[in-house]
């Protein structure tokens, strides 16, 4: 009997549907409290681990990373999605995936051990085989995490997921801290990788009190399981397109050059993933709920591409202008190259973040296949651009990369949107006046700055501090400025407001005014 069954109630699809717009706002709150908190750990973390150790050390460890990553989340991507988008799903069903994930990730992890020595002969470096050896363990860890977050996103339960992130990146950035304190070198990277996916599979498992059953063969989940390969060959595709970028420039360049690129890289994608990452995991939880209403539909997806776009575009300007200052205020002089390697992603901060909302469409509609025919269409935009800026080494690959989130993020919305009928005068209208506020703003800072011979100049200490620090309160007064004259309202300010009071307030149970 399915009442009988441990965790069942994880199961309650009518339970899970009930108040949802209450679950969704205290869920994205949760997960935007727990970026933040990521965010602060993950930045202080970066910081001293960039001034312990190298750029050859963060290169060596990326270039593994580069391909490790995409095998580690071999069911991680694709198992989630297919059970928090399942409308009605049973344990016997969830079981099947559980094992079949577990005995793919124990494949994998034995084959990438034994293939290392291809990663040696391609970079010519004799150090990434054991690195490879030791990173393959993490795929394990990844496999018993999945079906457990899979329950706790579908019951909408963010507050137990942001516990989980919290716990899991502060244990695993206080190892690597402590062990490149003790002098291990790239191994601090790897451990803090391990630990974290080791903590966020023990505590999945005290959160959620299912247990996965025997093993079965069931003819229910055979659509689950072509979903979830669906969606793990798009993000493939996706995957495979955003870290060629690492793999042709170690070939082409060496670890040294890939260690700046990548901690540029990283300290890029950070703003993105500390906001898409929690909002899509809510958005796609919400989105699948209320995808037989179209209008609530666009209403919510909309609503949340504004306020992306309102930080996102704030966001590209600041670190377009301040962002080479900041990397060797932060990390040291060292880090100089990396320093311009940023300041050539700046300007697509905002862009990405919009852009990555389409998978949260080809996934909350059911329709993985749609992303996969776009996601191809991306990955061979993406490589012609890399492989034109590779021979301008890192900066040249970051100038790629930004271009293509430019030329690929109205199509890529439009397809996506296209089942459920939003336009490009949607899209359009909430992104325009945004990204016309950053370039305004970036432009006027700069010329400012420039004119006054403060951009550029050498500076150290407390001086670099403070031309950052104006640099950033200049363009956040003339941005919010410019936001106010080209809506003519007041209106985004309190649109965050409702969204920020929404998120925070107790509501009466029963209440759902989506």
């Amino acid at each position: 009997m399915e009442g009988k069954i441990r965790g069942a109630g994880f199961f309650d699809t009518e339970s899970a549907t009930r108040n949802i717009r209450e679950k969704a706002l205290r869920g994205g709150a949760a997960m935007l409290l727990s970026r933040s908190v990521n965010a602060g750990v993950q930045f202080g973390s970066a910081i001293i681990l960039a001034r312990l150790l190298g750029p050859k050390d963060f290169g060596l460890f990326a270039m593994v990373t580069a391909f490790s990553l995409l095998l580690a989340n071999v069911g991680y991507n694709g198992f989630i999605e297919a059970i928090v988008q399942t409308e009605d799903i049973s344990h016997q069903q969830v079981s099947a995936l559980f094992w079949l994930g577990l005995g793919i990730s124990v494949g994998l992890a034995i084959l990438f051990s034994a293939s290392s020595y291809l990663l040696v002969a391609f970079y010519k470096e004799p150090k990434l085989a054991h690195i490879a050896i030791a990173l393959s363990t993490g795929f394990v860890f990844n496999a018993l995490t999945t079906t457990h977050l899979a329950l706790i996103m579908r019951r909408i339960r963010f507050r137990d997921v942001m516990l989980n992130e919290i716990a899991s990146v502060v244990v695993s950035n206080v190892v690597a801290v402590a062990m490149a304190l003790k002098g291990f070198g790239y191994w601090a990277l790897i451990f803090r990788q391990l630990v974290g996916a080791f903590s966020t599979a023990l505590i999945a498992w005290i959160q959620c009190s299912w247990r996965p059953g025997l093993p079965r063969r069931l003819s229910q989940t055979k659509r689950l399981i072509e979903y979830a390969a669906r969606t793990y060959i798009n993000y493939a595709v996706t995957y495979l397109g955003r870290n060629l970028d690492k793999v042709l420039i170690g070939w082409r360049w060496g670890p040294r050059e890939l260690g700046n690129y990548d901690r540029a890289y990283q300290l890029f994608v950070m703003p993105a993933g500390q906001m898409v990452t929690p909002l899509a995991s809510v958005a796609l939880a919400t989105l699948s709920r209320l995808r037989d209403d179209a209008e609530r539909y666009r209403r919510y997806f909309l609503r949340s591409l504004s306020i992306i776009a309102f930080f996102g575009m704030f966001a590209s300007g600041i670190l377009t202008v301040a962002g080479r200052d900041i990397i060797i205020f932060l990390l040291g002089d060292q880090w100089a190259k990396a320093g311009h390697i940023f300041t050539a992603f700046g300007p697509s901060v905002g862009i990405t973040l919009v852009y990555g909302t389409h998978s949260w469409l080809h996934l909350s509609l059911g329709r993985p296949e749609r992303w996969l025919k776009w996601s191809l269409v991306a990955l061979g935009v993406t490589a012609l651009l890399f492989l034109i800026g590779l021979e301008f080494g890192g900066i040249g690959i970051a100038v790629a990369y930004s271009l293509s989130y430019y030329l690929l993020v109205g199509p890529a919305l439009l397809f996506a949107g296209k089942p459920i009928g939003i336009t490009a005068q949607d899209i359009w209208g909430q992104l325009w006046k945004y990204l016309a506020a950053s370039v305004l703003s970036a432009s006027t800072v700069w010329l400012t700055f420039a004119r006054l011979g403060l951009l550029g100049a050498p500076a150290s200490g407390s001086l670099l501090l403070m031309r950052i620090l104006a640099v950033g309160l200049t363009y956040s007064l003339v941005y919010c400025l410019a936001v106010l004259v080209f809506f003519r309202s007041l209106q985004p300010f309190r649109d965050l407001f409702v969204i920020v009071r929404e998120m925070t307030a107790r509501r009466k149970p029963g209440t759902d005014n989506t």
